[in-house]
């Protein structure tokens, strides 16, 4: 480990890894990388003295630190989208309005697409039903949001409906829309079915549906 940023997409000073301990060290630069966010890596003596807007590190070692608003190593173990969620929220939480938006395309393989502050959190494709609506109850419990929004293609509406009243079931405080799926799966790229599904599920999360 060294102390030189990272380059990636955004601001590496905003983001700082901060540990000696290789196994925690690499548990968190394989998520952040895995999520492409940028970052820096620094010891816990150098990013006490930055002013980075978030610094991860572990239990034993914060003690080195005089802020409490640290995140801590085992927390990327919790949930991956809860982690983003929780970086995201602390680097953008007062310059977006507060929205999760989950795309669903059911189908024979259900591609799922997460927005949280108007930016991309999280993509997945589900082979089974019961996998996909595990997970969209997971995000919509788990992430904090003053508005959620749970859009769904109407291209197969036995899923459709199924997925809609899982959800509604446990959590009436979320908005379900039915989205018109025609066009989705337009200029996405024919020779990769996990982009189609994602793709797919990304465009049904931008298109405003029916309440359902």
């Amino acid at each position: 480990m060294n102390g030189r940023p990272l380059e990636t997409k955004q601001d590496s000073n905003q983001i700082v890894v901060a540990t000696v301990e290789g196994r925690p060290y690499y548990k968190i630069v394989s998520m952040l990388k895995s999520m492409n966010i940028s970052f820096s890596s620094l010891s816990p003596e150098e990013a006490s003295r930055t002013n980075a807007k978030i610094i991860i590190t572990t239990k034993n070692e914060a003690s080195l630190f005089t802020r409490q608003d640290l995140i801590y190593d085992f927390q990327v173990d919790t949930f991956p989208p809860l982690f983003k969620a929780m970086l995201l929220k602390n680097l953008n939480g007062n310059y977006f309005e507060d929205i999760l938006v989950v795309g669903v395309d059911p189908g024979n393989r259900i591609g799922i697409y997460v927005l949280y502050l108007h930016t991309e959190l999280y993509s997945t494709v589900q082979s089974s039903m019961k996998d996909a609506v595990k997970f969209i109850i997971n995000i919509l419990s788990c992430i904090k949001s003053s508005k959620k929004v749970l859009k769904i293609g109407n291209g197969d509406w036995i899923k459709c409906n199924h997925i809609a009243q899982e959800v509604k079931n446990l959590n009436r405080t979320v908005r379900i829309e039915i989205v018109n799926e025609f066009g989705t799966s337009r200029n996405i790229l024919p020779n990769c079915r996990r982009n189609r599904d994602v793709g797919s599920a990304r465009s049904i999360a931008m298109r405003t549906g029916r309440m359902y």
